[in-house]
């Protein structure tokens, strides 16, 4: 396994429209939300958003279909900072350790974003969305499968890993860590599946 964490290939052609005009809104609404839930804990609405992005009601949807389809654009632009560690590591314990702790410091740092989106309360779409897409940068840290067997193993594993990294880490946020999150990083990488571990 090379990295736990996501590259810029987690950013789908959907994220960033052509026309820089339009790029510019979207961004403007992901800032907005941003700087919404940074100064309120509550409940933010598309007035609210659209309010703080000085936009109207239709550019917003022109953008997102949904509050889902926003907090699945928030996560996949936050997973999408995640910077991967060195690939210069001669142990792959050592590297993995540190991807996951980078995973974890990238969670802690962006609290406020990670415990809006998540906490909305998301279809199982767009929550099967968000692990489909870390399962892919998960498969893609994998090692070259030898055979479709492996192949398949491959598959399962990369989205049991990224399910299970993301319901953590999502727990972690919502309990307001009751435990650290060196303390987090080991349970990560213990609940791996021993062929990654």
């Amino acid at each position: 396994m090379r990295s736990a964490v996501l590259t810029d290939s987690f950013r789908s052609s959907a994220d960033t429209p052509a026309d820089p005009r339009a790029a510019r809104t979207r961004q403007g609404i992901l800032a907005a939300v941003a700087r919404l839930h940074s100064h309120d804990s509550g409940d933010i609405s598309v007035t609210d958003i659209v309010r703080e992005a000085k936009i109207s009601r239709s550019s917003f949807y022109a953008h997102f279909s949904s509050l889902d389809d926003l907090a699945v654009a928030l996560l996949r632009q936050e997973f999408a900072s995640i910077t991967v560690p060195s690939s210069n590591v001669a142990d792959p314990a050592s590297e993995l350790r540190e991807s996951y702790s980078q995973l974890v410091q990238h969670f802690s740092q962006r609290e406020s974003i990670y415990s809006y989106a998540l906490g909305l309360p998301l279809s199982r779409r767009a929550f099967d969305d968000v692990i489909a897409a870390y399962a892919e940068q998960v498969l893609a840290s994998f090692d070259e499968p030898e055979s479709e067997a492996d192949a398949i193993r491959a598959r399962l594993a990369a989205t049991y890993v990224a399910g299970g990294t993301v319901s953590l880490l999502s727990a972690w946020i919502a309990d307001h860590r009751d435990i650290s999150a060196d303390q987090l990083v080991d349970e990560l990488i213990a609940l791996l599946p021993p062929r990654l571990s």
